[in-house]
Formats: structure tokens, sequence, C-alpha cells
């Protein structure tokens, strides 16, 4: 609970706003000194925000990730500035998201959506339900992982026969997905989700001075990178 309070400092239609102009900065420019500072300030702005379990776990994934990938693109005789910058920018566009997704509940993220960017509810539920439902899908691979383990699962060491072997995890979690799926669909028709026009949100979109003031900053370093770094 106390986590919820020290991360809701920031409105969901900034937290938004930054995520996009931060990521099409990051796809405009191929300088490694601007991507850097990108991913600084995103690493700064997690901190403040409040650097929670999940979090911090993610930004690790994604930092392992993004070297790995650098040093794939390296293997294959990829340019130094091309590999480097290409993993930067997948690790720029992933925090965003993932600081987005950590920090905002996902009803502040549809009333945002609805209220502020005037998508229609239909679309920003769906986009929420989709953002909602990763967490669980990500413990559904590890349980299914232990499940399989426990009946034997030995995944070979040889890369394309290792693909084949995971396909005995993807498997149940297809299945699940579909499951899901066809739940939710049900329930939502059971509760007329698509015959209300007007919705009303318990989630707060108001705009504060620090919203303002995080946004503006976050704009002018967005559009300095675009104009003098491309």
């Amino acid at each position: 609970m106390a986590e919820n309070k020290k991360v809701a400092v920031l409105a969901a239609f900034t937290k938004l706003v930054m995520a996009l102009t931060v990521s099409i900065a990051a796809l405009c420019t191929s300088n490694l000194y601007a991507l850097g500072v990108l991913a600084v300030l995103e690493l700064i702005v997690a901190f403040f925000m409040g650097l929670g379990r999940n979090l911090v776990k993610g930004i690790g994934s994604l930092i392992i990730f993004a070297v790995i990938l650098a040093g794939i693109q390296l293997l294959f005789a990829t340019p130094f500035v091309l590999s480097i910058g290409s993993a930067y920018k997948m690790f720029i566009m992933a925090v965003s998201l993932l600081i987005l997704v950590a920090t905002t509940p996902t009803q502040s993220i549809t009333a945002s959506l609805v209220k502020q960017c005037y998508l229609p509810y239909n679309y920003a539920f769906m986009i929420t339900a989709v953002l909602r439902f990763v967490p669980d899908l990500l413990k559904e691979s590890k349980a299914v992982q232990e499940a399989q383990s426990c009946r034997g699962f030995n995944p070979s060491r040889n890369p394309l026969r290792r693909m084949i072997d995971y396909m005995m995890i993807i498997k149940p979690m297809v299945f699940k997905a579909i499951s899901r799926s066809e739940n939710m669909a049900i329930s939502l028709e059971l509760r007329g989700f698509s015959r209300k026009k007007n919705r009303t949100f318990v989630a707060a979109t108001k705009l504060s001075g620090l919203d303002y003031t995080v946004m503006f900053f976050n704009l002018c370093i967005c559009a300095a990178v675009v104009k003098y770094f491309r």
C-alpha cells in the first residue's frame, strides 16, 4: 500500500506522454550519447517513482537482454554504433513501458486513455487488459515450466532442439490464454460491456502542477534530442 501512494505522484496521462515521447525520441536518433542520456534519465525517473521489487527485476532483465542483443549483433559483424544503438533503443522503449505499467493502476490508464486521449472505451479496455494480463502470463509460464520439470522436462543444449522442446511449455500457456480470453468475453457480455455509452471512472485524471512541469521538461529534452542529435 505504501508503494502505491509513493508512485501515484504523477498522473497516468503524464506517464503515457513520457513513454510515448521518449520512445519517439529514441527511434529518431542514432547518437549513442543522446540515447545514453535518455536511458539514464529513465532510470532516474524510475528511482523517484519508487523502485518496487518487480520494477527492479524487470529493469535488470532488460539490461541483460540489451547486452545480449548487442553482443549477438556484434558477432554477426554489425557495425558497433548500430549494434549498441539498437540495444539502447530497445532498452529505452521497454523501460518506458515498464515504468508505466509497474507504477500505474490499470484503472487509471484506462480512464486517462478515455477521458484525456479520447480513445473509445472498447479500445482502451483492450489495451489495458493486455497490460493487466502480462504479469499473470509470466507467472503462468513459470508454473508450467516447474510442472513440466516435475514430469521430466529437460531442454536440450542444442539451440534448434531447445526451441522445439520449449513447445512443451508454450502449448499449455496458449490453451490457458484462450480459455482465459473466452471466460473474460462471456463475463463482459453478461455484464453488458458494450451497452453503456457514457462511463464514469473512480480513478482521478486531474493533472497537477508537477504533471505539467514534468511534461514540459520531458518534451524539451525529447525535442532537443530529435533536433540536435539525429
